[in-house]
């Protein structure tokens, strides 16, 4: 039922969300960059979302105010929003943490940057930018040091603890944002950001190298696809795993 309505509800707000159509320029405001473009491209003071305001409770394609980004976050105009399973968790508050309320979902978001706060560096108006599961972290205790931010105790989970891409703009914290190359089709890159993270992170922390076998289980799952395409990009020998003839006419698709 979530992913159904907020699909029907993702194709209107894809009609009318706003598009960048030339080269942008900034203007100061209150410490906030924001982007204008040579078509007078302004942001808007609302926009449409999907929110619910208490666990379980109905789902409301609404307008709500454009968020105004914190000195270390981009302001990010969504063009595609992936929906996970995670969402329907959030939605219901089946996890022993409990959720922003009233929360907009959403963590598989693709999109361009149109704004940012003062501190942010590295970024400008025009990049193409995703926004994951983990918002931001502290990027001083031990975890967020040794690259595993996600354990950081003051870790912002998109689409949990902070609004996430199931909106027309959207804030993600600079350093967290992933990059997209420009050209990349959004559509498509969108539910990377969830699943292919996932299966990226456990091939690169496996420390194998070019040549030798990793075995995949449930290699004809929707993770289990992206991480015998990723593991045969690294150069990796792989053994897929997984039941059924369904999965195994996937996995000869995918040469495993």
């Amino acid at each position: 039922m979530l992913k159904t309505s907020i699909r029907n509800i993702a194709r209107q707000q894809l009609r009318t969300a706003p598009m960048l159509r030339a080269a942008p320029v900034f203007r100061a405001n209150a410490g906030v960059r924001i982007a204008r473009t040579l078509a007078s491209y302004t942001i808007p003071e609302k926009q449409k979302a999907v929110i619910f305001e208490t666990n379980g409770g109905e789902l409301k394609y609404t307008d709500i105010p454009v968020p105004k980004p914190k000195p270390n976050e981009l302001l990010i105009n969504v063009k595609y929003s992936g929906v996970c399973h995670t969402d329907l968790h959030a939605w219901k508050g089946d996890w022993p943490l409990d959720t922003k309320l009233p929360l907009v979902g959403g963590h598989e978001g693709a999109g361009v940057v149109v704004g940012m706060g003062e501190n942010v560096v590295g970024w400008k108006v025009g990049d193409l930018a995703g926004i994951k599961w983990l918002n931001g972290s502290c990027q001083a205790c031990e975890y967020c040091d040794g690259g595993h931010e996600s354990n950081c105790a003051q870790a912002d989970l998109s689409g949990y603890t902070h609004d996430g891409s199931f909106q027309e703009y959207a804030t993600a914290d600079y350093i967290q944002a992933a990059r997209i190359p420009e050209g990349t089709d959004l559509a498509q890159v969108a539910p990377i950001l969830c699943a292919g993270i996932t299966v990226y992170k456990a091939l690169k922390t496996a420390n194998l190298t070019q040549g030798q076998w990793v075995a995949i289980s449930g290699a004809g799952g929707g993770l289990g696809t992206l991480a015998v395409q990723y593991a045969k990009a690294m150069g990796y020998l792989v053994v897929g795993i997984d039941g059924g003839a369904d999965k195994a006419q996937v996995r000869q698709v995918f040469g495993c």
